[in-house]
């Protein structure tokens, strides 16, 4: 894993007289609003100030949203001058800094800087804990299986000062990018496991991610690994069945967080095929590779369980991953085969290659039968057609339970991990009834798709409050964002899912 993506950059807080800007690699970086079209610092040289106005009044920097412009000072106290775009003041929102400062991380690592000052003393308002998010979630990268002489030597930002006017609310600022940057590194972890190729990342490797995880927070948290003896004698036999044809075996992971003054107990369960050829319904060969990035749930629950573990909410949470690999064995399931879930159910399955809601079947029945949670939440990549109705911008919800969606979205929309709604009505339902068995593993061809595929998972959710997150266009190829590089894995649901977390805590933020 790349040591680089484990690793938290030094937060500094300091007031403009307090700033003495001596590093050789350092920058001064301002925020610029179009509609305002005015910079205010008190650490900027007089003659780099009245330079940039003309520049301004040219119309060679603006602020237009990402339009960031480096302004170079060889010899000064500082290195460069790095402006802001941020687009009309009026529509501001946490997101158009985060791709400002995703935008801004190239200009940075090609003038070699690594401390950065941003000056946000005349922005009171201005979240400097979005700057660092884009910022830190930019500066990933997955060089794992490259030769250490074939990888680009690349100068990260790896110190930040926030510069705030006296009235400040210093530590609340510190807090929220300290909390926000232990976020931020959990999600880069859920790439890396998301990035790794499927011959080194099998469910026995997930599970020993996962006890590892939870061996470094001995306190609070603990780690369960069922084998495949034992979800057999637990009648788990939807997930069973799709991991028969291979050689790899099946690992049902459970990871706790527990809070001694907890009053609730939320579930994720996050979809683990840690690689999906599509079994007997044999995918087309052309990007299976990408078969790899079908356990991206597994690895959101993984990184929210870590940002959890370092921030102590008060609140228990339990996460389940049903870890599989998806192969056309001579033992794999065959189209008609009818298998039993843990809650009695039959199953008709239809198509092998609809595995991932067979396996999420048995860890949701399973995850409301023993551990009674208040509400549980899953997240996976489960259809192509959430790709064809969203693409790669939002990912879908769908649910039983209002409050639950609507603070899902809440959360999506502040950490801009969106989400979109869709129906889940009985119609839906009944398009999933079995004609041999309960249930089919697949609606009408081309129906619905995203919505069949949720509908035959609420069968298993009893009368628990249940959201499902279909991630199938987020998980990986994101192109619209500039803080995500689009050829790695996102790490989509860690923020939104953490943010949601922390809402839901019984002291909130912390």
């Amino acid at each position: 894993m790349n040591k680089q993506n484990d690793s938290i950059m030094n937060i500094n807080l300091a007031q403009s007289k307090d700033v003495d800007l001596k590093e050789e690699k350092s920058c001064l970086v301002l925020p610029l609003y179009n509609d305002l079209l005015r910079l205010q610092s008190d650490v900027l040289l007089e003659e780099d100030s009245a330079a940039l106005k003309l520049l301004i009044d040219r119309k060679v920097v603006t602020g237009k949203a990402s339009s960031n412009y480096f302004y170079a000072t060889p010899g000064k106290k500082y290195q460069g001058v790095l402006i802001l775009g941020l687009g009309e003041s009026t529509s501001f929102t946490a997101e158009v800094l985060r791709r400002a400062a995703g935008k801004a991380q190239e200009i940075l690592a090609t003038n070699q800087i690594n401390h950065v000052y941003f000056d946000i003393s005349f922005s009171k308002d201005l979240p400097a804990e979005a700057f660092l998010e884009g910022l830190s979630l930019a500066q990933y990268r997955f060089e794992t299986y490259k030769h250490p002489g074939d990888c680009a030597n690349q100068i990260t930002v790896d110190t930040v000062t926030i510069i705030h006017d006296e009235d400040a609310p210093a530590e609340t600022i510190r807090n929220n990018c300290q909390q926000q940057l232990k976020i931020c590194r959990a999600a880069n972890l859920a790439r890396n496991y998301a990035n790794t190729a499927a011959n080194e990342m099998t469910p026995e490797t997930l599970a020993q991610v996962a006890t590892q995880i939870a061996a470094s927070k001995r306190d609070s948290c603990s780690c369960m690994v069922l084998d495949e003896a034992q979800m057999k004698a637990l009648g788990m036999g939807a997930l069973l069945g799709v991991a028969q044809g291979a050689e790899t075996a099946p690992k049902l992971i459970v990871l706790e967080y527990r809070h001694p003054k907890a009053s609730n107990t939320i579930a994720l369960v996050g979809k683990g095929v840690t690689f999906d050829t599509g079994g007997i319904s044999l995918k087309p060969a052309g990007k299976m590779h990408e078969m790899k990035f079908d356990m991206c749930g597994a690895a959101a629950v993984l990184g929210t369980f870590i940002a959890i573990s370092e921030l102590n909410p008060v609140l228990n949470v339990v996460v389940v991953i049903p870890a599989v690999t998806n192969m056309p064995d001579g033992r794999a399931q065959t189209p008609g085969d009818i298998v039993r879930a843990y809650n009695g159910k039959t199953i008709e399955v239809l198509n092998t290659d609809a595995e991932g809601r067979l396996i999420l079947a048995d860890a949701l029945a399973y995850t409301i039968d023993k551990y009674k949670p208040d509400c549980i939440v899953d997240i996976a990549t489960l259809t192509g057609a959430a790709v064809i109705a969203l693409g790669h911008v939002a990912a879908a919800v769908l649910g039983t339970d209002d409050t639950l969606v609507e603070g899902l979205l809440a959360a999506g929309a502040e950490t801009g991990e969106l989400l979109w709604r869709l129906p889940l009505w009985n119609d839906y339902e009944k398009q999933m009834e079995g004609t041999f068995a309960d249930l089919s593993n697949i609606g009408p061809d081309r129906e619905a798709g995203t919505i069949t595929g949720a509908a035959f998972l609420k069968a298993f959710t009893a009368s628990t409050p249940w959201a499902h997150l279909d991630i199938a266009g987020t998980a990986y190829g994101i192109k619209n964002k500039s803080y995500l590089d689009s050829k790695y894995a996102s790490g989509f649901g860690v923020r939104l899912l953490t943010n949601w977390l922390l809402r839901k805590a019984d002291n909130g933020r912390n």
